[in-house]
Formats: structure tokens, C-alpha cells, sequence
């Protein structure tokens, strides 16, 4: 007899705790439901891996799918005894599933007190919603919104996002993000920025203000209409061929990149390697290929309260390469020392000059 158990590790377990988040978003299957059963009783690890799971999938639908998962009608007593056998297993799926019914009810109160969501008329086939994402100076954060779209956010940034049956609406206020649209021919993905709005349907683009009211635009991919803010007309007809283009804006495609102010300006191809380098943020790193000091020393101040001051005029314009971290100070000034013969001397704890190293 084979007495020797097989654990899941824990990367097994939240990927099977993702699939049963997404089972429940479209619903479960009369055999489902035992299986989930059973899955949850193996081990606490398993109900918690379900409950961060959901915390993640940041979509109602999930919770309101445990709610409507048993009928009131089965609880009633006049059908105890037609139902007796049936009653006795739902009971104890009761517990359970109401457990995790709670929790996710907690969840949903705990994040309520910072994204603020409006849920409109229930029997309508999308909700409502209305949040506000932040993240302050050094933080990232990575959020799949009701739709299931990916917003990755960059470090001192804010985003509105207002979701309707009909339309999703996102303001980037400050900073930079980079989008992974759901595809919703229905529901178009607009994000405004200064005087430009940017529509897509299925697609990922990364936006980045370079000031109040510029912003630099690349398109990872599918295609993007870049318009005028003030334009009424359906972006969506342009995207799907119905509407002339040109009445409305400009398409931008995948591998391109443009600073966006008004108009669509310094309009330019980019390789993989470099969409990569771009985007390095996401995975913490910065990439510079030869920018000024200055300018070098300018993106690392998103990421930092950390100030640089240049005591020779002569650095500014020297030229730094290389792949930096986010946020690490120290490993940057040991790499302008060796590698671009610069000084440093730290003035306070959030102050360094940096001058020519003799």
C-alpha cells in the first residue's frame, strides 16, 4: 500500500486557485461545485490561495457569483422535507462557500476605503464602476481592473478609471502606466492625457507625461487612435472601419512611439530591444543609452526623495549607458565613480553633489 502523499507547492496552488477565481467569474458547473468543494477542504492553504486570488481578480462579479451560487428557495423549510437528502450536502457546501462569501464581503470593504466603487443597476450585463488608483514616490502597483484589462502603474502616479456599460474611461491625472486592454468591441478603452485621448479595443500601450500637458505615447500592441479630447465623435467607429480616421484623429500601430501634445509629434519606429528597454520599469530596472547626466539623473528622481545637484557644468551633458535598479542609490553612484569617472559627496540624507573625479 502506497502510504506516501504528493503536496501541491505553493505555486501549484495559487495556479489552481486562479482557475477556480475564473470559473466562478463565468460561472460554475453542477460538477463543479463538488470539485471546488472538495479542493477547499484539503487544507487551509487552499481557501487562503482562493481568497488572494480573488483579492487580485479585483472584480465583483466573483463575489456576486458565490451570492447567487444557492437559491433562497433552497433554504426554505416547507421544502425540507421534498429536498432532504439534497439539503444535507448543501448545507455543509453552505458553510464553506459562505465562509469565503465573507471574506470576500471583508476584502471588498478593506479596499473600499481606498478605491471608491459605484455599482449602478445589477441586471445590467456590465457594472458601473468608478475608482481612483495612486502610487507614491518609489511604488508600483499592478491592478487588473473590473474588465480585465492590466494597468501597471509607475512610481508617483494617478489614474480615474470610470467604467460604464457602454464606455471605459480612464484619466491619467499624473506619472506614467502602461495598459493590457480587454478586448470589448462594445465598451471602448479610452485614456485622456492633457488634451489628447487615446482609444483602443484589445491592445497595449504605455503612456508617460513628459509635463502638464504633453505626454509620450508607445504602442506595445494591436493599434491606437490618438484625438483631440474635445471631439465628440464615436472613436470606436474609426477603430473598426465604420468612420473615416481622419475626421477623428490619428492611428498609431505597434512598435511605434510619439510625444503626444495636441498633435502627434516626433513620430518614430522602435525594435523589440528597445519597446524592452522602455518598459523596463515594470521589472524594477531603469535603461539609459547614452542620455545626458542631467536627464539621467532626472528619471532617477521619480523614483526617489533622493536630489542631485552637478557642482561642474561640464557634466551635465556627459553621456551615461547602462541598466541601473529602481531606487538603488548606492549601486548608481558606485557605477558613475568606476565606470563615468564622477564624484559623489552625500551633503544630507536626501542630498548628493556630484562633480569630476580628478
Amino acid at each position: 500500500m502506497n502510504n506516501i502523499r504528493q503536496f501541491s507547492s505553493k505555486e501549484d496552488i495559487q495556479e489552481q486557485a486562479c482557475l477556480w477565481v475564473s470559473r466562478l467569474d463565468r460561472g460554475l458547473k453542477d460538477n463543479e461545485l463538488a470539485e471546488l468543494d472538495n479542493w477547499l477542504g484539503e487544507s487551509n492553504a487552499h481557501r487562503q490561495s482562493l481568497i488572494d486570488a480573488a483579492s487580485l481578480w479585483d472584480d465583483m462579479s466573483v463575489l456576486n457569483e458565490l451570492s447567487g451560487l444557492f437559491p433562497e428557495a433552497t433554504m426554505r423549510k416547507n421544502d425540507a422535507g421534498k429536498n432532504k437528502r439534497q439539503s444535507s450536502h448543501s448545507s455543509r457546501h453552505y458553510s464553506k462557500t459562505w465562509g469565503i462569501a465573507a471574506a470576500f464581503l471583508v476584502m471588498a470593504l478593506a479596499i473600499g476605503t481606498v478605491v471608491q466603487r459605484g455599482w449602478l443597476d445589477n441586471s445590467a450585463e456590465f457594472a458601473s464602476t468608478s475608482e481612483k488608483v495612486e502610487t507614491g514616490v518609489g511604488e508600483q502597483k499592478n491592478i487588473t481592473l473590473a474588465d480585465g484589462s492590466i494597468l501597471h502603474l509607475n512610481t508617483n502616479s494617478i489614474v480615474t478609471v470610470d467604467f460604464s456599460p457602454t464606455a471605459r474611461s480612464i484619466v491619467l491625472l499624473r506619472g506614467e502606466a502602461h495598459f493590457e486592454v480587454a478586448h470589448d468591441k462594445s465598451r471602448p478603452f479610452s485614456v485622456t492625457a492633457g488634451k489628447n485621448t487615446v482609444t483602443a479595443v484589445g491592445t497595449a500601450f504605455n503612456m508617460q507625461y513628459i509635463d502638464d500637458n504633453a505626454f509620450e505615447l508607445v504602442v506595445t500592441d494591436g493599434k491606437v487612435l490618438v484625438k483631440d479630447r474635445f471631439k465628440d465623435a464615436s472613436s470606436a467607429e474609426s477603430l473598426f472601419g465604420k468612420k473615416s480616421v481622419a475626421e477623428e484623429g490619428l492611428l498609431m500601430f505597434a512598435g511605434e512611439k510619439a510625444t503626444v501634445q495636441g498633435k502627434v509629434e516626433a513620430r518614430e519606429n522602435m525594435t523589440q530591444n528597445d519597446i524592452e528597454d522602455d518598459l523596463a520599469w515594470q521589472q524594477g530596472m531603469i535603461v539609459f543609452k547614452g542620455e545626458p547626466l542631467e536627464a539621467v539623473l532626472a528619471e532617477i528622481g521619480r523614483y526617489t526623495s533622493v536630489r542631485f545637484s552637478i557642482a561642474d557644468e561640464r557634466l551635465r551633458k556627459r553621456r551615461v549607458a547602462g541598466y541601473f535598479k529602481v531606487g538603488d542609490i548606492d549601486g548608481l553612484l558606485a557605477a558613475l565613480k568606476s565606470s563615468f569617472n564622477i564624484n559623489y559627496e552625500k551633503v544630507t540624507e536626501t542630498s548628493i553633489q556630484l562633480s569630476v573625479a580628478s
